[in-house]
Order: C-alpha cells, then structure tokens, then sequence
C-alpha cells in the first residue's frame, strides 16, 4: 500500500485498532526475527556437520592409511633388492644389506626407518632427552640398529645436556 493510502485506513481507524494492528505487526516482526534465527542456527549447524564429517573422513582415510603401512610393514624384510615389482612392493629384498637408514638424533642416539615400507625405530629416550617425557626403545630397536646397510648414516648437531643441578653458576660481581 501506498503511504497516502495508509494514512486513510489509520486516520478512519479506533485507537483499539490501531493498537491491534501495532501488536498484530510486532508478532509479525518477531516471527521473522525468529525464522532468520532459525535459518542462521541451521546454517551454524550445517557448517558444524560439514566440518564433523571433514575431520571423520580424514579420520578414516589416516586410519585405512595405517592399517596398510602396518600390513606393507610385517611382510617386510627391510632388505634390498628383490626380483620384480611385486618384490620390491611386497617387501621381499634379497640382498645382504638393508634399506634402511639409520639418523643420529642431536641427543647423540640413533632412529632407523626402513626406505621400503617405512617402519620406523626409535631409541629409548630420558625426560631431559625428549621434552620431559620419557620414552622406551621401540619393539626390535636395538636388532635394527644392527642391520647391515651400505647406506650413509644422517645425523644432526648434538646437544649438550646437563641437569639444572650441575649448571656452573656464574661468579659474583664484586
């Protein structure tokens, strides 16, 4: 309706029905406030479940990704070589040496990872080694770190490790 045309209906309109007619188009007004909140709470909602499922999928495909790497892992010799694809897929090296290659962490320990299937072993490590949370040897750590290997070992710089008990202290001024 035209503003003229507004203007007749309410100037031939009771006080009572003006005063309807304001509470009848407040309701209105808070039906539609609450049906945008609705729709915007169902938005949130929708954006939340996208993101649950997200991170689920992801969740499964790292899951189904282990399970395999862990399958690949114990049919493997961790030696190189190996006759055909399949061999070499499969984990089946026939060589003397392994693949492996054995990283000298900077606390002066070794890591070894297996190049073929990725299997890893870690060294025991001691709270002031491993940020305050020690750590036992991996399962066949010490048997790895025995592996004969024609590859070069990596390594970091080593740090130099004290307890805070025998730290020198510094000579007063005079």
């Amino acid at each position: 309706m035209g503003k003229q045309v507004e203007e007749e209906v309410y100037s031939s309109a009771t006080n009572e029905q003006l005063a309807q007619k304001s509470i009848d188009l407040e309701n209105e007004m808070r039906e539609l406030d609450l049906e945008i909140k609705r729709e915007q709470v169902a938005k949130i909602r929708q954006k939340r479940q996208e993101a649950k499922d997200k991170v689920l999928q992801m969740q499964q495909t790292i899951a189904a990704f282990l399970s395999q790497r862990i399958l690949r892992q114990k049919f493997c010799n961790h030696r190189k070589g190996g006759t055909g694809a399949q061999a070499v897929l499969q984990g089946a090296g026939q060589s003397a040496m392994y693949c492996v290659i054995k990283h000298k962490l900077p606390v002066g320990k070794y890591f070894v990872l297996c190049q073929r299937c990725g299997k890893e072993w870690h060294p025991a490590l001691t709270a002031l080694e491993n940020a305050g949370v020690p750590t036992k040897a991996t399962k066949g750590y010490f048997e790895a770190l025995q592996f004969p290997t024609n590859n070069s070992e990596s390594g970091a710089s080593l740090f130099n490790f004290r307890p805070a008990d025998e730290v020198i202290d510094s000579p007063e001024e005079e």
